[in-house]
């Protein structure tokens, strides 16, 4: 299956918001996570990602801010901010993520 179609399956507000839960990021740092912790299984799109936290500051559960250049040669960048509405939001896609994943799992162990 192609990356672009397992991304499409994966609930990348709930991860986004995990990561950010734990400290500020940047998108291609959040990217990079994604892929580390999933041991290279979740390999996201930026743009793909972007989107996701575009969605998700639009309803305020995320905040950004850009960071200085500490040298010459550094682009300044955009870092994503957890916002306090976002933990309960956070927690209902956690919980429907899971209800998901027990119903599939019982579906492919059904034996009728």
């Amino acid at each position: 299956m192609r990356s672009a179609e397992i991304t499409k399956k994966i609930p990348l507000e709930l991860l986004c918001l995990q990561l950010l839960g734990e400290r500020d990021m940047y998108g291609y740092e959040m990217v990079q996570e994604i892929k580390k912790r999933s041991g290279g299984l979740l390999e996201l799109n930026i743009t793909t990602l972007y989107l996701a936290l575009k969605r998700l500051n639009e309803h305020n559960y995320v905040s950004l801010y850009y960071s200085d250049a500490e040298a010459a040669r550094e682009r300044s960048r955009i870092y994503y901010h957890l916002e306090p509405p976002a933990e309960e939001y956070r927690r209902k896609l956690q919980e429907e993520y899971e209800r998901a994943v027990l119903g599939v799992k019982r579906f492919m162990e059904y034996e009728g």
